[in-house]
């Protein structure tokens, strides 16, 4: 079906063939798909309760193609005769070639008709024919009015979290409905400026400072005299002496465990990358499902853009604080190595 006759609800401009136009699979009305994508929903949701349908909105939609179908028009005196009728009541002009060209007109009008419920029964946003989700689609085929936390839908999510909302509307719909996480890649490399970017300061402060702590204090033992001499006396260790001086092993065994401290701090900061790896998605549905729902005890009577707004500017992404500590993290690393090889 063409929409060529209709105007976008959202910006009113009339719609043109050959645009991107999306059908909203509950009551089929058309739509640009940027406007759809911009306003997150049908236009017309509200109705959607009341059983509206497009067809309701537009009658002649549905009501031309078919009086076309019931009735062939005579090419003489342009009466209107019962399909199947071989010569017109009105003029007797002879009607076969009208019926063949109906016929005709008839399966081309049900196969636009087919694909057009195709289109309608298939949500803009989802998951093609192969069942892996589009994410292009903003939402990733997260419905916008689902619930993905307590009184938190996946739209107001979306708004929230500002980047890669296709990747966390599924994420937050899979700890939402079987309360099952992901391991976060991003956050096990980054660590904790992964955290600060996304601005959850204080387990971003902490993890970054532990690491930086870990990498800091293994370099200043490693520059010690004690250091240096315990990893002489383990090369060059004297195993009669160890066995035959109980004192001498006491102390070569307190020498040891200084030495390998050093591997034991950087094992620490393997530890801690793991652990914000292993938690951070978890976390940060904790830090949207909380910050959303705040905001929006804090702002009841508020319009849905009023609400959007105040969910972009406390969720988004922060990434001037964490480029400053990646710098920092750099910068403190390669100090480190560079006292431990002068």
């Amino acid at each position: 079906m063409e929409f060529t006759q209709y105007n976008c609800p959202v910006c009113n401009q009339q719609f043109e063939s050959g645009e991107d136009i999306v059908v909203c699979p509950e009551c089929g009305a058309p739509h640009h798909r940027g406007c759809y994508e911009e306003l997150g929903h049908c236009f017309y949701q509200d109705k959607h309760s009341e059983s509206f349908s497009f067809e309701q909105l537009f009658p002649e939609a549905s009501r031309s193609s078919f009086e076309d179908f019931e009735t062939i028009l005579c090419p003489v005196c342009f009466h209107k005769n019962p399909k199947g009728t071989l010569t017109c009541t009105r003029c007797g002009t002879d009607l076969r070639q009208e019926n063949v060209q109906s016929h005709q007109h008839q399966t081309q009008n049900q196969a636009r008709s087919q694909y057009q419920q195709s289109q309608q029964s298939t949500p803009p946003f989802g998951f093609g024919a192969t069942g892996i989700p589009n994410f292009d689609d903003p939402l990733a085929g997260v419905d916008s009015n689902e619930y993905v936390g307590d009184g938190v839908t996946a739209g107001e999510a979306a708004k929230f979290t500002g980047k890669n909302t296709g990747y966390f509307s599924l994420l937050f719909q899979r700890i939402h409905k079987t309360d099952r996480s992901k391991f976060g890649f991003a956050a096990f490399i980054f660590s904790g400026i992964y955290f600060l970017y996304r601005k959850m300061y204080g387990i971003g402060i902490l993890f970054t400072l532990l690491i930086i702590a870990t990498n800091i204090l293994s370099t200043v033992i490693m520059m010690t005299p004690e250091w240096s001499q315990g990893v002489r006396e383990i090369a060059n260790l004297n195993y009669t002496e160890v066995a035959n001086n109980p004192a001498y092993a006491s102390s070569l065994f307190v020498k040891s465990l200084y030495v390998y401290l050093p591997l034991l701090l950087n094992g620490v900061r393997y530890v801690l990358m793991i652990i914000s790896g292993l938690t951070a998605n978890r976390l940060y549905y904790r830090h949207s499902m909380k910050t959303i729902q705040r905001v929006k005890q804090e702002n009841p009577d508020a319009t849905a853009d009023v609400l959007n707004s105040k969910l972009e500017q406390k969720g988004g992404v922060n990434l001037p604080l964490a480029i400053s500590f990646g710098i920092a993290s750099v910068a403190v690393s390669y100090i480190c190595n560079f006292f431990i090889v002068i």
